[in-house]
């Protein structure tokens, strides 16, 4: 159901998300062994993390885990089959927006890059880190839309785990999401009540009472009982949106777990 009358309730999208495992995860981090060395007073702190960089490599490709990785291979790419054709023409479709975001964001950037490339004060920060600065990355987030944004709220509300200007950047994913013009919310209350809206509801209000990135908010008023009421109604595709950009969550969560075990024991909760 794309529509849903709400009178104080929430709404409930079932997704056909694809997963083949559940795990209960628990907080673990595991640091590289350092045997056999001495710790001095006056170590230089570089050699010491190149050392540590050196066991974790050394960890990561010895025979035991090289082994362990080809056994699981199969399984992997079984999963990523799997998935991709649950996505089916969705993901390419996906596929196809998420490069034309980064295609817009990266002339954005470029057009503020060309701004100051002539200014005697330098570059600033932002546009030092290209698309990997928080005004630009937020600007990527809110062209992808949708679980994008949901992201981008995660990382606004936790201080602890990013960095500040990232946090402070991504409240501005907070704000109200652009509406969807409400021809389009016509069209799909008439697809989902199967009737005129006319036969349903006395009047629609055609400015959205909150549009945030999955959902749209009208208030209306029901024929006959005349009571007043709020609809809340899916935007255009949003389910296929999300199918596909969680499928892409858990195949890159796969692989991470291929490439370092240790990953499936971690958790953010």
């Amino acid at each position: 159901m794309a529509v849903s009358g709400l009178r104080g309730g929430t709404l409930r999208l079932p997704l056909p998300f694809h997963h083949h495992h559940h795990h209960h995860h628990s907080l673990r981090f595991s640091l590289p062994s350092i045997s056999n060395t001495r710790a001095h007073s006056n170590s230089k702190s570089k050699g010491f993390t190149l050392f540590a960089r050196y066991a974790q490599a050394q960890d990561l490709f010895s025979s035991r885990r090289i082994q362990d990785n080809i056994e699981n291979l199969p399984k992997l790419v079984e999963d990523i089959v799997q998935t991709s054709i649950n996505t089916g023409p969705r993901g390419v479709f996906r596929l196809a927006q998420g490069v034309q975001a980064l295609v817009g964001v990266g002339q954005e950037w470029l057009t503020d890059l060309s701004k100051l490339s002539n200014s005697s004060a330098g570059l600033p920060p932002e546009l030092q880190l290209g698309l990997l600065s928080p005004f630009y990355l937020r600007r990527l987030f809110e062209r992808m839309g949708a679980t994008y944004i949901k992201l981008g709220q995660f990382i606004a509300s936790a201080p602890t785990l990013f960095p500040p200007e990232y946090v402070q950047e991504f409240q501005n994913c907070f704000d109200k999401a652009p509406p969807v013009p409400f021809e389009e919310i016509q069209s799909i209350l008439r697809k989902e009540l199967g009737r005129p809206i006319e036969s349903v509801y006395e009047y629609v209000d055609p400015t959205p009472i909150a549009s945030a990135s999955i959902a749209q908010v009208h208030g209306a008023r029901l024929k006959g009982s005349q009571e007043d009421v709020v609809i809340k109604v899916l935007k255009p595709g949003i389910e296929d949106v999300l199918v596909a950009d969680l499928n892409f969550v858990y195949v890159v969560a796969r692989i991470l777990e291929f490439l370092n075990p240790e990953i499936s024991r971690t958790s953010l909760v």
